[in-house]
């Protein structure tokens, strides 16, 4: 033991005599150890952390598959519960409510449970109370549990709990607090929970519509649930799904119109992440049964990533350890002289190794902390409910996983250099003069180094190039939309408690305002945002009077059919191409269905362009609506999924329809700011109590998708992942360098002394493994390209890296090499050759 303690302050005083090195082998490990750790802390989130709720892995979710509604009655399954401890119901994800309360006033996430729902769960709340058996009765006093998170952006009240909020205009109990970091059933929690009852309030009567109709009301819940239950010990999932199958026919025979022959009860485990589904078609059924390894290949990418990169610090430390070692050559062959043994110089060199390792975990750790505190915010930024919930955190997973890193990297940077070191020739060591000159290693092994490290960026800076070229086409938009020019205006009249008429009228009201405002152009209406996305219809033609299938042929699948007023097109920027706009005629009942088709499904109907005054018809399952006549054409918006275009079709809005979305074309982009005070003002001016959701530009709007937002987050670690492998290769490639120049200073003084200008010497050191790098990077083209063709196989609207992004990949990792190599060739240059001929 106290050797070893000798050896730790002997390696703590040999860092010190080096600080340069010591500073660059920690700023090199820290990144290394920084980026495992931040990708870890993912994967453990996605994979590992517990949900924090009782027995996860007994929860098991009921569905029916290819089921033509999301409707079915819960207590027909929860009464035939043999296999099963308990049940409980939620819906299948979030609903989007506008919530108004004493410090807040936006969109929600809540989500309605049965209410057994957190004693299921064995769940005890932070502060209040779960749901009570009679408050999950529709004549209830709606109650709501808040989740710490946004009870914490409520203002962390301790005296919440009693005091009322506004739901949808519904005047709700708070009865109480989650616990902090309590999501639910999985990873993807909402806001807010509600008793089931509470639905038909808060969503349906609330929102101006009227009460189902009784076939459509399953056990007093109008809305989709999910029947979970826990199975009991012992019971399969199997034999719990055999056990359902007489309710499967009850529920056929309840449902005869919507059972289809592909239709069949099923058991499927809890999704991790979510949601969940009562009825799912074949594709969701596919992803809901194979979540688990699709996070699992997310998971093992990222820490493929962040492992590339260690593998690059890994080897620029081993390399400048070989380097540092040639400097030591002396002082290891005195002491084995004097009798130190073999193992002792390893053991001696390792523990400088683990010092190095830990003091970078150290530092990696910081890094990891800001990083993960950044992704943390990049998720809380998504509008997508499930990636807000995601916090990632240094939990003692993570810190044990970074202790083995730590020692892993020991052994991969400081094994090899210890045992190159302890095979010194002792003799030819002590006959060496002592003097600065360095006894060249074998160029072998530090260009092979050189050669990995370069691979290895070019497989990350192409991934990170093929991830930026798709993001940046799917976030782009023909220039004639100018998005950036027009301002999006979401309301909530219906919140007030205004029924749907007077929020028609309020809504037009409003708009007339806004509408003369001095900076406002024009403006558009709609009942909800849409600008680019797909849809689930599908479009058909239709020709009249003809027979049989003749008249109807697809067009088109998931297609989009927003209904919009006002003068739509010119705010949101898309020019008609032919035809005509809609007029306030079209908007009467009666007066004839009219659609305007952008040019994707333009050229689907007839590919010569004449498609004014033919006709079309939506489609929904078995179902056709009737037939719209086109009137118009405009361009096609840029697709949000890579290269699928979906078909966009325009359908006016109706008189009495609210239309509480409001596109501002503004005259001067630049006053977009100043504009939205204005809009602020005029609302208020007009209906103070009506809750303002959003203010934001089209663009904006438009890069807040779900699909955007996530390739923009793969973009930037990518592009941070590239970045540091760029930098580490240079690194690499200068202490190779340096140490070239710095073991050649002789000959390098002779070369000058015999008339060599300083441009022949800087020719020499940039030519010195110019045929190494040339490898590398052939070699990390065609990794790169296996990568790349690997990433696009798996994940859907990314294509393998085309020819300007491999020319982009080399110029990068080109320049890369010429600045690493410029710094140490412009000190060669500047020898002094008398200086360099006094070197023995």
């Amino acid at each position: 033991m106290t050797t070893i303690c000798q050896d730790i302050r002997y390696g703590i005083r040999m860092l010190r005599k080096r600080p340069g090195f010591t500073a660059i082998a920690l700023i090199t490990l820290a990144m290394g150890i920084g980026a495992n750790t931040i990708t870890f802390s993912v994967a453990d989130v996605l994979l590992l952390r517990p949900l924090g709720v009782k027995e996860p892995e007994q929860l098991v979710c009921c569905g029916i598959s290819d089921l033509l509604t999301d409707y079915f009655s819960y207590l027909t399954i929860s009464n035939s519960n043999q296999a099963f401890s308990d049940f409980m119901a939620q819906s299948e994800g979030g609903s989007l409510v506008t919530l108004t309360g004493q410090d807040m006033t936006g969109q929600v996430n809540a989500m309605f449970v049965s209410g057994n729902y957190f004693s299921f769960l064995g769940v005890v709340l932070a502060r209040g109370r779960g749901f009570l058996p009679e408050e999950d009765s529709q004549n209830a006093t709606p109650a709501v549990v808040l989740s710490h998170r946004l009870w914490q952006r409520q203002g962390a009240d301790p005296a919440i709990v009693g005091q009322s909020l506004r739901i949808n205009g519904v005047t709700c109990q708070v009865v109480g607090v989650a616990p902090e970091g309590f999501t639910g059933a999985t990873l993807a929690g909402p806001d807010i929970w509600l008793p089931m009852g509470s639905y038909l309030s808060t969503m349906v009567l609330a929102r101006g519509k009227s009460r189902p109709l009784e076939h459509w009301r399953f056990d007093e819940y109008p809305l989709p649930v999910i029947p979970v239950g826990r199975l009991k010990p012992g019971v399969s999932l199997a034999s719990a799904e055999a056990s359902l199958q007489p309710v499967a026919a009850r529920l056929k025979a309840q449902l005869p119109r919507l059972w289809t022959p592909r239709s069949s009860l099923d058991l499927y485990r809890a999704p991790r992440i979510g949601p969940m589904y009562a009825s799912a078609p074949g594709f969701i059924a596919t992803y809901r049964d194979n979540e688990r390894s699709w996070i699992t290949k997310y998971s093992l990418f990222l820490l493929g990533t962040s492992g590339t990169i260690l593998v690059i610090a890994c080897f620029n430390l081993a390399n400048m350890l070989i380097i540092r070692g040639s400097r030591r050559g002396r002082e290891i062959a005195l002491r084995l002289a004097l009798g130190g043994g073999r193992s002792q110089i390893i053991r001696q060199l390792l523990i400088e190794s683990l010092l190095l390792a830990l003091l970078g975990g150290v530092l990696g750790l910081m890094l990891a902390f800001a990083g993960t505190s950044i992704l943390n915010t990049w998720f809380a930024t998504s509008q997508e409910p499930r990636w807000r919930c995601l916090q990632t955190g240094l939990s003692l997973r993570v810190l044990g996983m970074t202790l083995g890193i730590s020692l892993i990297a020991t052994l991969l940077f400081g094994l090899r250099p210890a045992l190159g070191l302890s095979r010194r020739d002792i003799a030819g060591e002590l006959k060496e003069s002592g003097s600065a000159m360095l006894r060249p290693v074998k160029r072998r092994r530090g260009g092979l180094s050189v050669l990995c490290q370069i691979a290895l960026a070019v497989v990350l800076v192409m991934i990170a190039v093929m991830f930026t070229r798709c993001a940046l086409f799917l976030a782009s938009s023909d220039d004639s939309f100018n998005l950036d020019n027009t301002l999006v205006v979401e309301l909530d009249p219906l919140s007030t408690g205004y029924d749907r008429m007077r929020s028609a009228q309020v809504c037009e009201t409003l708009a007339d305002r806004l509408e003369s405002l001095p900076g406002i152009d024009s403006l558009g209406m709609s009942p909800s945002f849409s600008f680019g996305h797909g849809g689930a219809d599908s479009i058909y033609t239709y020709i009249p009077g003809a027979k049989g299938d003749d008249s109807e042929r697809l067009l088109a699948n998931g297609a989009a059919a927003p209904r919009i007023g006002r003068d739509y097109f010119p705010s949101v920027g898309i020019p008609l191409l032919q035809g005509r706009s809609f007029s306030r005629l079209d908007s009467v009942a009666g007066e004839g269905n009219v659609v305007i088709i952008d040019e994707y499904l333009a050229n689907r109907v007839d590919p010569n362009g004449n498609v004014l005054g033919t006709w079309i018809l939506f489609g929904w399952f078995s179902d056709r609506s009737e037939p719209y006549r086109v009137v118009g054409v405009v361009p096609s918006i840029p697709s949000t999924q890579g290269k699928r275009s979906f078909a966009q079709t325009y359908v006016p809005a109706t008189t009495d329809q609210m239309c509480p979305v409001f596109y501002l074309r503004l005259k001067d982009p630049k006053s977009a700011v100043v504009m939205e005070q204005q809009i602020i003002e005029a609302i208020r001016e007009v209906d103070p109590y009506v809750p303002v959701l959003s203010i934001t530009t089209l663009a904006d709007r438009r890069r807040d998708h779900n699909i955007l937002w996530f390739a923009g987050m793969c973009v930037r670690l990518t592009c941070t992942a590239g970045a540091i492998a760029l930098f580490l290769a240079a690194l690499g490639i200068s202490a190779d360098k340096g140490f070239m120049v710095a073991s050649h200073t002789r000959e390098i003084g002779i070369r000058k002394a015999l008339g060599a200008t300083q441009r022949d010497i800087m020719g020499m050191v940039f030519k010195e493994g110019f045929l190494l790098t040339t490898v590398g990077l052939m070699i990390g083209l065609l990794l790169g390209w296996g990568a790349t063709r690997m990433i696009a196989s798996a994940v859907y609207g990314y294509e393998v890296v085309n020819p300007v992004g491999i020319v982009v990949t080399l110029a990068l990792l080109g320049a890369v090499s010429l600045l690493a190599g410029y710094i140490p060739a412009r000190r060669a240059a500047r020898i002094d050759p008398m200086e360099a001929l006094r070197y023995e």
